[in-house]
Formats: structure tokens, C-alpha cells, sequence
């Protein structure tokens, strides 16, 4: 754990998603550092602590793997992130032990929080406990509002209710136009698909980390050694064949190789339709040839 580092602006949060809200807090903590003259540092932990605290609500998913999100955080911090470790040390701190933590670690000179954030022991700390600190300490405290839209607060919770409603345009917006992704291997299927002219990828899933949409067909994107694809993606088990077992199955327009065993990022822009079972061959080819037609014309391809 790094030591004295000296004065700084503090940004503290788990930030899954980055999305819209938590860009405007680090655009406020940013102006902020930079009228001061020192750095901004971003204060958050290796493992979001609903991994483990959430293991077993299924309201909860993630919106990005921990390396994606520590990432995007060390981007929007100019002065780099502080990552504390997802330890029970750390986490039966009361508010009042965490905050000297930090104070030990660097200097604040402001910091800055969602006014809804709480930290600590058993999530017991909230804004007035840092501002209590902060007045202490000779630092200013800023829990800045949350964004609203129609309304209603953008949060991680908010989009992960679209994104269970198969709502993958409206995430995409409130994550800033970056569209929600998952990532798995292509592996060996049931090859169906290849007789009825629109071979998939099958993908594993079990190295990923982040949520997925509803169940249905999306218009999306897949990537390949860096190479961008318009793709036709089936998320759940495939209904009209007893023998599916890839929870999602993509077909890529105008891929011409050899997938297996190579790893995909597939990116959701549009829901299509809902997941059904088709009566007749004939029926399922026509609709999934549409679903590929409907890709084409809005996402791209030869």
C-alpha cells in the first residue's frame, strides 16, 4: 500500500459503469484538483464489495469486469487511483478508522463523493460522516447531487433494470455511449446452424464477469483480435433445439475463419425480439435470416 502521497483531491467510489452520474462527479473533483494545483485520485477497491456482500441477490450483476472498471477509473483520474484491497481488514473498518486510513495514505485537500455513498462497517457511513471528518481535518467535503433524468436518479441499479428489460440502447446512453459488453471463448456447439446458412459462435461464459441482458435476440457487435463485426446474438439457451446448451450465440456478418478457441467482445446495441420456439425449420430460418437482414442494414456489413 503506497504511502505519502502527498496533497490531493480525493474521489472516493465503487463506480461500476462509469456511467453518466459518475462522469459528472469526477468532471466536478477534476475542476476542483486542477484549481488547487494538485492531482486527482480516485479512491475505490480491486473487487466491487457487492461481489461479495451481494453474492447471492439476483437484483445484483455487474456492468464491467473489475479490470475494465479500474481502468476506466484510472482514466478519468489524472493523478492515478488509489486501489485499496477487497479485504475483510478494510471492510470492518468503522467510517471514522477508514477515513484516517486515508488521511494516512495522502493528503486531501477536498474530497468528493455521490451524496448517496456510504463506506465502512456494514455500509454504516454516509456523507455526514465524511463531512464531519473533512471539517476535522482542515479538507473540503463535496457530495455532489446525483444526475437525474425524467426524474429519476442514474445509477448502476437503474441500469441494470434496463438492461434486464433488454433495454441495451437506453443503457448505452446512460453509460455514456458505451454500450454494455460481455466477453467468453468461442467453443464447439451443436452446429446447427451451419445447414440453415447462419453458423454461431457458442460462447462460454464462465470466466465472465459482468451481467447479461435479458434473454433474446440483440443487434450488436462483436469483436475479434481487434477486428469489429456486426453480429446477430442469441442471449439464452436456444428454445427450439433440445440439445442447446450456450447460454449466448452469436453470428458474426462476414466473418470468414476459424473461431474456436478465440475469445469475443460482444457489444449490445438493439433489441430485436424476444427468445421463442419455432414450429417449423422453415419459420426459424426466415425469422432468423430477418434478424440478420435487420443487423446488416442498421449495424453494418458487406
Amino acid at each position: 500500500m503506497p504511502t505519502g502521497l502527498g496533497d490531493a483531491v480525493l474521489v472516493i467510489g465503487i463506480f461500476d459503469g462509469m456511467h453518466i452520474g459518475h462522469r459528472a462527479i469526477f468532471a466536478q473533483a477534476r475542476q476542483q484538483a486542477r484549481e488547487l494545483g494538485v492531482p486527482l485520485v480516485a479512491v475505490t477497491f480491486e473487487r466491487d464489495p457487492d461481489e461479495i456482500f451481494r453474492a447471492d441477490d439476483p437484483t445484483f450483476g455487474k456492468l464491467l469486469s473489475n479490470s475494465e472498471r479500474l481502468a476506466m477509473i484510472a482514466e478519468q483520474a489524472e493523478g492515478g487511483a488509489l486501489v485499496l484491497p477487497a479485504s475483510r481488514e478494510v471492510f470492518s473498518m468503522s467510517p471514522d478508522a477508514f477515513l484516517d486510513f486515508l488521511g494516512g495514505v495522502v493528503r486531501p485537500r477536498a474530497i468528493f463523493t455521490g451524496s448517496d455513498f456510504r463506506f465502512g462497517v456494514r455500509a454504516s457511513g454516509t456523507a455526514a460522516d465524511i463531512e464531519r471528518w473533512a471539517l476535522a481535518h482542515g479538507c473540503a467535503y463535496v457530495p455532489c447531487e446525483l444526475v437525474e433524468e425524467d426524474g429519476e436518479v442514474i445509477s448502476a441499479t437503474r441500469i441494470r433494470g434496463e438492461l434486464r428489460e433488454g433495454a441495451v440502447a437506453q443503457a448505452k446512453r446512460l453509460l455514456a455511449g458505451r454500450p454494455h459488453a460481455i466477453v467468453g471463448s468461442v467453443v464447439h456447439g451443436r452446429g446447427a446452424g451451419d445447414g440453415f446458412g447462419f453458423a454461431t459462435a457458442n460462447l462460454d461464459l464462465s470466466d465472465c464477469e459482468v451481467m447479461l441482458p435479458r434473454e433474446g435476440v440483440y443487434g450488436a457487435y462483436g469483436i475479434v483480435d481487434g477486428v469489429r463485426y456486426a453480429a446477430a446474438v442469441n442471449v439464452g439457451v436456444a428454445r427450439s433445439f433440445a440439445e442447446a446448451t450456450a447460454p449466448v450465440e452469436a453470428h458474426l456478418l462476414d466473418f470468414d475463419g476459424d473461431l474456436y478457441g478465440r475469445e469475443i467482445r460482444i457489444e449490445f446495441e438493439e433489441w430485436l425480439r424476444g427468445p421463442r420456439v419455432f414450429e417449423t425449420k422453415d419459420e426459424l430460418i426466415e425469422t432468423v435470416m430477418g434478424n440478420i437482414t435487420w443487423v446488416r442494414e442498421h449495424l453494418g456489413g458487406k
